[in-house]
């Protein structure tokens, strides 16, 4: 059954729900999670990664802190809104960027933003960082398998090791991979959505880059008509961060699908140049520069008839992220945080 399960048939489910496992330490998952944990469950996450974050990871090199993936986000929901304002007190996160440029018909256009936007401080990843403060994670842990046996589910690691003894599974990874991990297992949830993938090119300059005409200043771009590039971000203007001139470049999802399994290097230097011929004058020499690929990105398309988030309590599994709403940040906090409260009518 997908969508928010009626709370009068699984009140009677609630109390034998403590021990929970959450596949996935990015956005969704520490959401949920962290819900989980504040009303009194216990709670354990496997991620394969070596950090928490999923897609707001970022890379600190001898370069410079580059942001990867989520370059920002908004905030428009009222619970999400009171974290964000404490982490924003706490110094965590700040608004950023304050200027919204665009590339439009050959003219780069400046304004300021609808509404707030806000960046992690230095980068996305100090946000996700703090949501799992206190979680119990298990880092580099890639889960390969689950078998459910009676009324509890078991676990099984690339390593071959079984972690056993939980009520509930909740899988928060992108849909592609869910599809994956749970290739025969018996569930209503199936079919999930495809995604799109995203080529990202980091670039550390040796100089500054020279203003456009009538841009006093620029933190980030929208190239829209580029047909390789989507967005430019100056790194160096995040709160948090000040030296050096230091970019990341995020291509459109059709050239990164195309381009999925092109060589890396030829990936950053086409990127790069698609850059210089919408730059509007000469850029400074490249110190470094260097690429990274997420397969799954941005959802094509959201899972269908869901409340953000999808159940199936008699099988004890859920499902949750961004690609249950859409490629927002704020909508995959979106999605954990509900299917939490849904699950423990918290």
């Amino acid at each position: 059954m997908s969508g928010p399960f009626p709370f009068r048939q699984f009140e009677a489910f609630v109390d034998f729900l403590h021990n929970i496992a959450v596949v996935g330490a990015g956005m969704a998952g520490l959401a949920a999670a962290r819900a989980l944990q504040q009303a009194g469950r216990n709670v354990q996450i496997f991620d394969k990664g070596r950090r928490p974050g999923g897609r707001m990871s970022s890379r600190h090199n001898a370069h410079g802190l580059f942001d990867l993936g989520a370059q920002y986000f908004t905030v428009r929901d009222p619970d999400f809104l009171k974290l964000i304002t404490n982490f924003e007190t706490q110094g965590v996160v700040a608004r950023w960027p304050g200027i919204m440029t665009r590339h439009v018909g050959g003219q780069w256009q400046s304004q300021r933003p609808e509404h707030p936007r806000y960046s992690g401080v230095p980068s996305m990843a100090a946000l996700t960082d703090a949501l799992a403060e206190s979680l119990n994670i298990h880092q580099q842990v890639r889960i390969t398998s689950m078998t459910r046996t009676d009324s509890s589910w078991t676990l099984e690691d690339q390593n071959g090791r079984l972690w056993s003894g939980f009520d509930h599974v909740i899988v928060a990874i992108p849909a592609p991979q869910a599809t994956l991990l749970l290739d025969g297992v018996a569930t209503s949830l199936l079919p999930l959505p495809d995604m799109s993938s995203c080529w990202s090119t980091w670039v550390r300059f040796g100089d500054t880059l020279t203003m456009p005409e009538g841009i006093d200043a620029w933190q980030g771009v929208f190239l829209e008509t580029s047909p390789v590039l989507r967005w430019a971000a100056r790194n160096q203007t995040r709160p948090g961060q000040h030296e050096g001139e230091r970019i990341t470049l995020l291509a459109n999802d059709d050239w990164s699908d195309r381009h999925l399994e092109a060589d890396p290097d030829r990936v950053a230097d086409d990127m790069i140049e698609a850059f210089r011929d919408f730059y509007p004058a000469p850029l400074p020499a490249i110190r470094a520069r260097g690429v990274h690929r997420w397969r799954y990105a941005q959802p094509r398309q959201p899972a269908q008839d869901t409340a953000g988030y999808l159940v199936d309590m008699a099988k004890g599994l859920s499902l949750c992220g961004d690609w249950c709403i859409d490629g927002r940040v704020e909508a995959a906090w979106q999605s954990g945080h509900r299917l939490a409260q849904a699950l423990f009518h918290l």
